[in-house]
Formats: structure tokens, sequence, C-alpha cells
């Protein structure tokens, strides 16, 4: 049996439960609220993936609103709302106030004798509107680990002032290394980007670039394109990157990837390198 020196830290448990809750749900953000059922009220205790402020008009919910969370606590039920159109139709006062594209869930978290709050999870507005069987499983056993998690522990005496924040990503609790950044930066950004030694070599290649050039980034680091790449084998595509780095001017190329998807290369030199953005020809054909 665990002394009072070792029991379980209920904190950290709460806020890896919840992290991992998103991270399995394919979730963009998450929150955990707490009951108190003296005041009937539904408290915000623990919020990864957005800004505290954006949970700010919906930090403390009373158990009677007409609202995702208090509708999951109040009904024992698992409720989805899928798009915004949704929200409109079944939360209209929630919707005039979260006038944003997403899809939601709430679950109630059933402790072993009595309700301890709700999971809110949220989607970005591409997610499909309806939630697969499996997805929802994910929802209700994640709520169940979480409910367990403050039944075992001690969490918390009283639900706090303002939501305790904590990264999806547990690897990043300090701020993001300047290199970390800039790849995540690359990475957010549409179509495809990579750089270029003066040499002609890959040095950097976003997720989305090696997806439109057919290639791992594994067998592109290091490579010349037109070395790599044998639709790019070509005596163009090499001299416009000698042009690059003699004019350091931008220049611009369309080569098509086998079968026919034709993609634009536009390349950015200046004197340390070559950044090149990589998207899908307009003039398709």
């Amino acid at each position: 049996m665990l002394g009072p020196a070792e029991e379980p830290d209920g904190t950290a448990l709460l806020d890896e439960a919840l992290a991992d809750t998103v991270r399995r749900t394919g979730a963009s953000a998450g929150g955990v609220y707490l009951l108190d059922e003296a005041e009937r009220m539904l408290s915000l205790a623990v919020l990864c993936g957005v800004p505290s402020e954006v949970a700010s008009p919906w930090r403390r919910v009373p158990v009677a609103a007409v609202v995702p969370v208090s509708d999951a606590v109040r009904e024992d039920r698992l409720v989805w709302v899928g798009s915004q159109e949704d929200m409109a139709r079944f939360y209209p006062r929630a919707a005039a106030t979260l006038p944003y594209r997403f899809a939601l869930a709430a679950a109630p978290l059933n402790g072993g004798t009595h309700h301890r709050g709700a999971l809110l999870l949220l989607w970005p507005a591409s997610h499909p509107g309806r939630a697969t069987p499996r997805q929802l499983g994910h929802i209700t056993s994640s709520a169940l680990r979480i409910a367990r998690v403050l039944d075992s522990t001690h969490v918390m005496a009283a639900p706090p002032d303002q939501p305790r924040i904590i990264p999806v990503d547990a690897t990043r609790l300090h701020a993001t290394p300047p290199a970390q950044a800039a790849a995540d930066f690359a990475e957010r950004l549409p179509g495809g980007a990579l750089a270029l030694d003066l040499e002609g070599r890959i040095t950097f290649l976003t997720d989305s670039a090696a997806s439109l050039l057919g290639r791992s980034a594994d067998q592109l680091l290091g490579t010349r394109p037109w070395q790599s790449l044998p639709w790019l084998d070509d005596p163009l595509f090499e001299d416009r990157y000698r042009t690059a780095v003699i004019s350091r001017e931008p220049v611009t190329i369309t080569a098509v990837n086998p079968p026919g998807t034709r993609l634009d290369f536009r390349l950015y030199p200046d004197s340390s390198g070559i950044s090149v953005r990589i998207a899908p020809s307009r003039a398709q054909g």
C-alpha cells in the first residue's frame, strides 16, 4: 500500500489521460469539467489544444444550461455535434457565441458512486459530421479512464478559478526550439516546402513535399532532386536551379509527376541556399 508521499500524482495522471485522449481520438483540443454538486455548476479544470481565452465564456457552466457538457452530465449520455449547422440547430445560444466551424463531443465522467464532471473534445472543420463507432468507443472509454483517475486520486479539492493549460504533446512542455518551430511553421503551410543547399542537395522537406514528390524524406534528404526523382531528370529543371543560384532571383518551373500530376516549383534563392515551394499546378491538363 502506498504511503501519502508515494500516492500517485493525481494532477499528472489527469493531464496524461486528457492529452492521451486528444491524441487517440484525433481531436484538436480537449478539456475536463469538474462538477460542483452543491452549486450544480461545471468548472473547466484542465484544457489543452487551445488558449484559455478561447474557453473563457465557458469556464463555468450551470448543469441546467442547454449546452453540450451540461446535457452530457444531466442526461448521462455522450453528446455529438458534428457541424456548425448542428450546433445552431440544437444549441442556438452556444452557436451565437461560438460562430466557428468545428465538431464537438461531450461525455459524462461517471465515477464509482456519482458524476465527476464532463469530458469535452473538439475537432477541426475538416472532420466528418458523423463520428465512427470506433471513435465513439474511444471517447467513451477515455471518459471512463478519466473518471477513474478522479476517483482514485486527490486531484483538486475544488475546481480552480482558471483552467490549467497542458500541452497535447508531452514532449513539448517548454518553449519549442527555434529549429522545431521553423519546421512546424513550414508544415502548416499549404502545398509542400523543401530547402536546397547551393550544391542542389535537399537539406529539408515537409511531409507534404515528400507526399507530392512520391518519395519518403529518408529517400530524398541529401540528394539532388534531378538525381533521386527520374521525372525531374530534365536539363530544364537543372537549368532553372542554376539560374536561381547565379541570378539570385526567384524562378518557376512546372514538371509532371507520372502518371500526370503537374506540379509548380517556385525557387527562392539567397546566399545560403534555395527555398522551394511545391504545389499542384493550376494548369492541369
